[in-house]
């Protein structure tokens, strides 16, 4: 524990100093697609206008999530080219450039979640009522967020009070007797500016396999509460909180060899953070925050029959970070950033050998960012992580930015990147009574790593055109898979954590926007991925060699009318490999297109209704895919 009272001490000495604005606090964006001002903060932890980022970033403004009607950021981000969201029991997990979900950093205000499930996030947690844009890195991002950024971050950016009072409430009704009701209350008033925003959701459990009685997707209830209150302390300082609860009660059932389980599910998880800074001058500030978050995960299996538990556990998973950064221009043309990062994780459940275990990381991070012309910039970093598992590890990064001409950008990168294993990846010891299966961690596992390159164009022609095209590779080792070693206790596989293989990933990203040319417009992308594992020649599984996505979209805005039509295809993919390390037609996922049409009108001034329908063709394959089939929906919005 003596990690945790040195973390302690120095959450209190970041504390001390008082202050200047975060830099992560959200900024109004304007909602045009060609509008290149919006200031983003994830590539580089510092402020930069989008078009002058030397690090490829990609962001979803406050009205694209609007139009998309999505309910969480799960159902917003499967909407954009070379993002892939898996959609299973666990959850809405994301892949990006081929990597999955354990290798992508979700962050909620520039800080971490957790409670991954299978490696997954559950993207329904975050609801969207008061997300004011997302912010997308993709590619190795180790040298300035560490483990876990192996693949990329998506970093979602709350919004801050914009009206003196305003206060809204949409309700929508879908089909499956799914209910998604949400309030918002916003007061911007001298020198406060306060958001909360109350969401409640429910879905029954969706059944698409009536050949027995498991349910595909489970039922849930969930609530989410998050409150952001912003204070100016002088006219060149704020004082930021922000918090976020977040409940869900789960209900399903499995069938197995006759026996029938309920499956119950009861998940809380809370953050918060607090950070105040110091302006030095006028050109350099220091920043200091602290952030807590807990997750309590409570499953439980009853056999229907006998109304004996099966099985029962609960997980509590803490996390405690603070961090400081200095930021300061070097002359005028040189942005010097430092920082230090402490965080302490503890981790309790019946699921883990010994029943609970704590991780300390302590972080050293650093960058310089060198413009030596208005249209040239080059950004060098890298960050020191000290693991209480795995020691020291070094991760480096060099990006740069050339804008050919006020219409062509070109952005390059490299970057190293590692994942440290996770309690799961070292210590679980878990059994699944439904299904038969054993999973065993490995305490002798080392951390993954990987080199990425970047390298994206961007082109405006006479603002009416968007083009980008993104080039990248991903050169991955000692990957942790697992390994039947034998059968359970409950007659099933037995299941073991081994670094087994090297592999790589890599694809090209193509998009297509145009301006709203009376009142009609339209994006287009393609997205091209190979992935291969090194050791065997197998082709990554789970993975689409060919994905793309359409939009089509009419705004009257004199009317307040708008309809949105959109449509995802992904190939076949890898299911499952016999043992042959070749993939055979019947071992192949079939592909899909899935297509959904939304319209919205504002029949008066304070109120708005929506309707749309999800899965226009009703695919479902439910061996393969989660799909609930076609849905309709419709709700009404009121603001005050």
């Amino acid at each position: 524990m003596h990690s945790h009272k040195r973390l302690w001490i120095g959450f209190f000495a970041i504390l001390m100093v008082g202050g200047a604005r975060l830099s992560f606090a959200a900024t109004e964006l304007k909602t045009d697609l060609f509008q290149m001002d919006e200031v983003v903060i994830t590539g580089t932890k510092t402020e930069r206008r989008l078009k002058d980022t030397p690090v490829i970033t990609e962001v979803i403004t406050r009205s694209e999530i609007e139009a998309t009607g999505a309910e969480n950021i799960g159902e917003v981000l499967e909407h954009r080219v070379g993002i892939v969201v898996d959609r299973d029991a666990h959850g809405d997990g994301v892949q990006l450039q081929g990597l999955d979900s354990d290798y992508i950093l979700i962050l909620l205000d520039g800080e971490p979640q957790v409670g991954r499930i299978a490696g997954k996030i559950d993207l329904a947690r975050i609801a969207v009522e008061n997300v004011e844009r997302i912010e997308i890195v993709k590619g190795a991002s180790s040298a300035l967020f560490g483990s876990a950024a192996m693949g990329g971050v998506i970093n979602v950016i709350t919004r801050s009070a914009s009206s003196p009072f305003a206060a809204q409430f949409t309700n929508n009704l879908e089909t499956h007797n799914t209910i998604d009701s949400r309030t918002t209350v916003e007061l911007n008033r001298a020198k406060l500016n306060a958001l909360l925003t109350l969401a409640a959701n429910r879905r029954n459990p969706i059944d698409l396999d009536e050949s027995d009685l498991t349910t595909t997707i489970d039922g849930y209830q969930n609530w989410t509460h998050s409150a952001r209150t912003e204070y100016q302390l002088t006219p060149k300082s704020t004082l930021l909180f922000s918090g976020q609860y977040f409940a869900q009660k789960q209900e399903g059932v499995s069938e197995r060899e006759g026996v029938i389980f309920d499956r119950l599910g009861d998940i809380d998880n809370f953050s918060g953070s607090v950070g105040t800074g110091y302006q030095l001058g006028s050109r350099s500030k220091l920043v200091g925050k602290i952030y807590t978050t807990r997750y309590r995960d409570e499953s439980t299996v009853i056999d229907r029959g006998t109304s004996l538990t099966a099985s029962s556990n609960v997980t509590i998973q803490d996390l405690i970070k603070g961090e400081a950064q200095f930021d300061t221009a070097l002359g005028s043309k040189n942005q010097l950033t430092v920082g230090a990062e402490l965080i302490f994780e503890n981790l309790e459940s019946q699921r883990i050998t010994g029943g609970e275990r704590e991780i300390t990381t302590d972080s050293l991070f650093f960058q310089n960012e060198f413009r030596p012309m208005a249209n040239l910039a080059f950004v060098l970093g890298g960050r020191l992580d000290y693991h209480s598992e795995f020691g020291t590890h070094f991760s480096p990064k060099l990006s740069g930015m050339y804008r050919v001409t006020p219409d062509v950008t070109i952005r390059t990168s490299f970057g190293q990147g590692f994942r440290a294993p996770d309690f799961k990846d070292l210590y679980l010891d878990f059994s699944n009574p439904t299904s038969g299966y054993q999973v065993l961690g490995n305490p002798d596992l080392q951390p993954e790593s990987s080199g990425n390159w970047n390298f994206g164009v961007e082109y405006r022609f006479r603002s009416a055109l968007l083009g980008r095209v993104h080039l990248y590779r991903n050169n991955l080792q000692n990957l942790i898979e697992t390994e039947r070693i034998g059968q359970s206790v409950l007659g099933g596989s037995k299941f073991q954590y081994f670094n087994v293989s090297e592999a790589f990933t890599e694809g090209v990203e193509v998009e297509l926007s145009t301006r709203s040319i009376g009142g009609f417009s339209a994006t287009i992308g393609y997205a091209h991925l190979n992935g291969e594992d090194k050791e065997t020649g197998l082709t990554l599984l789970n993975r689409s060699k060919h994905s793309g996505n359409l939009k089509l979209a009419y705004a009257n805005q004199g009317a307040g009318f708008n309809v949105d039509l959109r449509g995802r295809y992904a190939s076949r993919w890898g299911f499952f490999d016999d043992g042959d390390n070749v993939l055979e037609d019947e071992e192949y996922a079939p592909s899909n297109w899935i297509w959904n049409l939304r319209g919205s009108k504002q029949i008066l001034k304070w109120l708005k209704a929506s309707v749309g329908v999800n899965n226009i063709f009703d695919f479902k394959i439910p061996t393969f895919y989660t799909f609930t089939g076609r849905s309709f929906y419709g709700g009404l919005s009121l603001t005050y």
